[in-house]
């Protein structure tokens, strides 16, 4: 069973440099901005043996349109599932109404909490330390979440609180490395309702405007066949507006999550699958090695879909990838979202599996047999045997008497090959060429 702590506080108290201070991660943006973060954050992690889930919300603020009346809402939502709340405040401010609304909300929910004082490096006003002991719930705990001060004090109460028994053993197992998949694509093309519509929760805040996700948000989800970490992403776009550098800091991360996800769904949305900032973000994922499927979002728009044309015009747009899955959906509508599921299972085991030296020779003696490669200096160009060095990604080794001999054009053709006779479609491999060894020359 696992244990709810809510991280609450209004904006720039620091409430996600201590998520990642508790996690010992860095998975939430962190800036001084004020309401810089905008999505709910979800991890999962053991802290002293014991699982925890820790969420990070927005900072509670007087709302100013719909989209940030949404993100109040499903703070408090929050709040009333949560087994713990910590209850942040900033050394460096003076208590203000939106703390004292704050408290209010608080009081009004009878759940244990714990009062922390953050940013307490350097110079700040001890009074607010007495201000916050008469708002009724004792002394606060006096931590620096960037500086990691005083964070094992904070956790050992966390145990307290929650009355669970300190471990003498030293636990760090993140219980959420299970298949990691991020959900990229361009602003707007629907992949936080895509987040919320696989995990059935309004994790990701959603809406017409751009750059409603932020932060990275993920989720766990657990089936019978796999487990899986779906991350939403701040979406890519052709045209960075607003801020320069906190766009920038969305985007970075967005490329950072998809090199460490095993596999990535690109959302389109189907009035715009054409445009050329999509085959952008394929070369992107592709480049990086990763597994993919295309998501063709929005379907509901229209009664009838010509799936086979969309997917036509796409491979033709991005070669590389021709054959791969697409899969059509409404995240809105949840149509479809069953059979994404499949293929998401589908793909990750295609991605991981293991090829036989066999098969893999008597493949490559038979394709190079009828479709030789041309002649180096007017001898042959023989290929010794290939084997496969690793998977997720495919990678192979290929041995032969002359390398620098293999055209591009002929390498392309045998990893074109090698994708169609192993169902490996669309999906980015590698190819490594060797040298043969006279297996007696050393003997």
């Amino acid at each position: 069973m696992t244990n709810n702590i809510l991280i609450v506080g209004k904006p720039n108290v620091g409430k996600s440099s201590l998520f990642n201070a508790l996690v010992k991660k860095n998975l939430a943006l962190v800036n001084n901005t004020p309401r810089y973060t905008r999505d709910i954050k979800k991890k999962q992690f053991e802290l002293s043996g014991h699982d925890i889930t820790l969420i990070d919300t927005p900072g509670l603020f007087e709302p100013k349109d719909e989209i940030e009346e949404k993100i109040i809402q499903y703070t408090t939502d929050q709040i009333s599932k949560s087994d713990l709340i910590l209850l942040v405040f900033n050394a460096k401010e003076q208590l203000t109404n939106d703390d004292h609304k704050l408290v209010s909300l608080i009081r009004r929910c009878e759940k244990k909490k714990i009062i922390v004082l953050n940013k307490t490096e350097g110079n700040y006003n001890s009074d607010i330390i007495h201000d916050i002991e008469k708002l009724g719930f004792g002394l606060p705990i006096l931590i620096s979440s960037a500086h990691m001060k005083s964070i094992d004090i904070l956790e050992e109460r966390i145990l307290q609180n929650l009355k669970l028994k300190k471990n003498t053993k030293e636990f760090s197992r993140d219980i959420s490395e299970r298949l990691s998949i991020a959900i990229v694509g361009k602003t707007n093309s629907g992949k936080s309702t895509l987040m919320n519509s696989i995990s059935g929760q309004d994790v990701s805040i959603t809406g017409n405007k751009p750059y409603l996700t932020r932060d990275a948000v993920e989720v766990t989800i657990e089936t019978k066949k796999l487990n899986f970490k779906i991350i939403d992403t701040a979406g890519f776009s052709k045209d960075l507006s607003g801020s320069k550098k906190l766009n920038k800091d969305f985007i970075d991360q967005t490329k950072k999550k998809i090199r460490l996800s095993q596999m990535i769904l690109i959302v389109m949305d189907i009035d715009d699958y054409f445009e050329r900032l999509h085959s952008r973000i394929i070369r992107l994922v592709y480049d990086e090695n990763r597994c993919m499927l295309l998501v063709i979002n929005k379907t509901d728009k229209y009664q009838r879909i010509s799936e086979e044309s969309v997917k036509k015009k796409i491979y033709d747009l991005n070669p590389q990838i021709n054959g791969l899955p697409i899969c059509f959906v409404s995240a809105k509508k949840k149509v479809g979202i069953s059979s994404l599921f499949k293929q998401v299972i589908s793909q990750s085991l295609i991605w991981k599996k293991r090829i036989s030296t066999g098969k893999l020779n008597t493949w490559m003696e038979n394709i190079v047999k009828k479709t030789p490669p041309p002649l180096h200096k007017g001898r042959s160009i023989k290929f010794k045997y290939i084997t496969q060095s690793n998977s997720a990604p495919p990678k192979f080794n290929i041995y032969v008497n002359y390398i620098k001999a293999i055209k591009p054009d002929y390498k392309r053709f045998l990893e074109n090959n090698v994708r169609k006779s192993f169902n490996l479609n669309g999906l980015p491999i590698k190819i490594v060429y060797k040298k043969s060894q006279n297996p007696f020359s050393q003997k």
